[in-house]
This record gives C-alpha cells, structure tokens and sequence, in this order.
C-alpha cells in the first residue's frame, strides 16, 4: 500500500514573516487607504447606490488628488478581491478579526473553532490572505513583497 505525501502550499519557514505582513498591512494601511481611497469602511461592506450625481469638490490640487485617491482604490479593489477568493472562513476571519476587531473569542464561537483550532485557523487564513492579495496586486502590476504601502500615504506634493 502506497501512501501519498501531501505537498505543502505554504512553506513553514516563512509563515511568520507572511502573518506579520498581513497584521502590518491591515493595522497600519487599510483604513487609511480606504478612507484616502474616498470610500468608507461601511461601502465595502454594504455598498449602497442611490442613483444621484454627484458634483466633484472644488479643488486646487484636483488632479493630483484624483490620482492619489485611484492609486488607493486599486489597492483597495486588490484587498477586496483577495477575500473573493478566499474560502468563506477565512474571509470571515480576517475580516472580523483585522478589519472590524472583533475580539477572537466571539470569532471562534461563531465560526464554531475551540481555541487551539481557531488559532491555528486564522494564521492559516492570514496566510491564505497574504497569498491572495499578492496575487491580485501582481495582476495589477503592482509588485509589494511586503505590502508596504507608505508611497500612496505620503506622497509628496507634485509641482504643476
């Protein structure tokens, strides 16, 4: 009887240093990018579309600001199709966990994990995350090893 190896889709070694990347991008960049992106948290959750026109604010700096506010919104456009292609409980996870907060104890309840299982399933789930997301920004281009995103937060103002 032969039996099969199973090949690991993460590598061990490097897990750490992906979960730190996650943890870093949610904690430091997402809600600046989402709100620099011109969105508001809630939009991503529920987007509502009330058919209104909207006139653009006056500005001097328009273009620069049009530009900056696109650059978030594809990292944000990247994030949101990372948790598309996530299983459902690991988007749940890190969506409850690092974007909303929520406390880890209430997580695993819902999602019905003891604590050692949830553990263990939301660092896969950041990991799977990280895999994700690095996909969706290579697509794009966007190359980010470790989802540094400092050049959309404090671009330096252009002279036109």
């Amino acid at each position: 009887m032969m039996v099969a190896e199973q090949t690991e889709l993460f590598e061990k070694s490097n897990d750490k240093e992906l979960i730190k990347d996650v943890k870093h991008f949610f904690n430091r960049y997402f809600m600046r990018l989402v709100l620099k992106s011109g969105r508001s948290l809630a939009s991503l959750q529920s987007p509502k579309y009330d058919g209104m026109p909207k006139a653009p604010g006056v500005s001097e700096d328009r273009d620069g600001k049009l530009v900056e506010a696109a650059d978030c919104q594809e990292v944000i456009e990247c994030t949101l199709e990372a948790f598309q292609n996530m299983t459902s409980v690991s988007t749940l996870i890190v969506w409850r966990s690092l974007v909303k907060h929520d406390l880890d104890v209430q997580i695993a309840h819902d999602v019905g994990y003891r604590h050692s299982q949830y553990s263990d399933r939301k660092k896969a789930a950041m990991i799977e995350f990280n895999y994700a997301f690095a996909g969706r920004l290579q697509k794009r281009g966007l190359h980010n090893k470790h989802f540094d995103f400092d050049e959309y937060l404090y671009r330096p103002k252009s002279d036109f």
